[in-house]
């Protein structure tokens, strides 16, 4: 990620399906414009299909030539992502990984 057109946002305490709604119109808009930065840390729930959601950001933002990149992820998230047998695939978006 380049140092220019970073764009932050704290992902929310409950990441499920009603908060999907406001995440995907968050990315939807950030994707194209910039590489993006969540900060996972005070998520301490999430969905399957939000998980879902977050990988295909994440492919968009690549096929737009930015990256994005999950910071701070929380012991909830990463429990989650490694339940579902997801580490793979998100080893490319978190930090650290």
């Amino acid at each position: 990620m380049g140092a220019q057109n970073i764009q932050t946002f704290d992902l929310p305490g409950v990441v499920d399906v009603d908060a999907m709604d406001a995440m995907r119109e968050l990315l939807l808009g950030a994707i194209e414009h910039g590489d993006i930065e969540l900060d996972g840390s005070r998520v301490s729930r999430v969905a399957t299909n939000a998980l879902l959601m977050l990988v295909s950001a994440g492919q968009s933002a690549g096929a737009s030539n930015f990256a994005m990149r999950i910071v701070n992820p929380s012991e909830a998230l990463t429990e989650a992502i490694d339940r579902l047998g997801m580490g793979d695939i998100f080893s490319q978006f978190i930090e650290g990984s």
